[in-house]
């Protein structure tokens, strides 16, 4: 009896940390580059992997967070619509962004999956976001010049095209912003390809995929497991420094069929400055 009531009581504080990480937390992180301009910002909003999750009616109560932020750039890093089950949800989102701010959009493992990755091509246009398909745009935010890249998932070489290589697209398609001075963003679904996105000159990389590591213990496990890391993944979400190189893992939406323990979904929010002049004497 005593075991029972212990296994009960166990039981019990699990659906509870479960429940409790429902709601939407928002991470902001600043950071400084030389390439933006005194006394501007650009402010960017990271969605990822909502996964056709409803946050309230029409999806009033994570709208509603992304306009409190007054974005100037909008990223969706995949995973946006599920690989099962209805995508209504994830439509009504974006119908709810529409026009907030520029949005970009890379895709998912789950967009490709879904095998109807044409119509979330089609629908992801008629809101009027762009799509990033190995690919960039140069943009003014503010009076800065921006770079906005983004890569496909590997997933497309399994259902789109099976000569697919991500190491010679990315080499013939971003090589040549090593020679333009913008702040440059990597839009990338998958973080543990990082070293791949290093060869490049990008300022700033934001990914998604791992789920904040679905469990976490603050102070001494950033993350249980994590698609395609597994157990203890180095890049579970936060902020992950390699020299110049700013990469920024956003924990995800989903709570719909993804377990969270000490984990809640997360808004995140990235305000990139003009760096500090160096006033140190010579």
């Amino acid at each position: 009896m005593k075991k029972l009531i212990i296994l009960i009581s166990l039981i019990v504080i699990a659906i509870i940390l479960v429940f409790s990480c429902r709601s939407i937390s928002t991470e902001i992180y600043e950071i400084d580059s030389s390439l933006i301009k005194e006394n501007t910002s650009v402010r960017i909003v990271l969605i990822s992997d909502l996964h056709n999750t409803l946050y309230g009616k029409n999806q009033s109560i994570l709208i509603g967070k992304i306009i409190e932020q007054k974005p100037d750039l909008i990223i969706l890093a995949g995973d946006m619509f599920h690989s099962t089950g209805p995508m209504e949800r994830s439509i009504i989102f974006l119908s709810g962004i529409s026009g907030i701010a520029p949005i970009y959009y890379v895709t998912g493992n789950h967009e490709y999956a879904s095998r109807k990755i044409n119509f979330i091509r089609e629908t992801l246009l008629s809101h009027g976001v762009i799509i990033l398909s190995d690919s960039y745009e140069q943009i003014s935010i503010n009076g800065n010049e921006i770079i906005v890249a983004g890569v496909e998932d590997p997933y497309v070489r399994i259902y789109e095209r099976s000569g697919y290589n991500q190491r010679e697209i990315m080499e013939e398609r971003f090589r040549e912003l090593d020679d333009i001075e913008a702040f440059s963003i990597l839009a990338a679904h998958r973080p543990e390809r990082i070293e791949s996105y290093k060869r490049f000159s990008f300022d700033l990389v934001l990914s998604g995929h791992a789920h904040g590591g679905q469990v976490r213990i603050p102070g001494v496990m950033n993350g249980l497991v994590a698609p395609h890391q597994g157990f203890f993944p180095k890049y579970a979400g936060g902020l992950y420094q390699h020299e110049n190189l700013t990469h920024i893992v956003s924990r995800g939406l989903a709570v719909n069929w993804i377990p969270r323990i000490f984990n809640p979904p997360e808004l995140v929010v990235i305000v990139v400055g003009c760096a500090p002049l160096d006033n140190t004497e010579q």
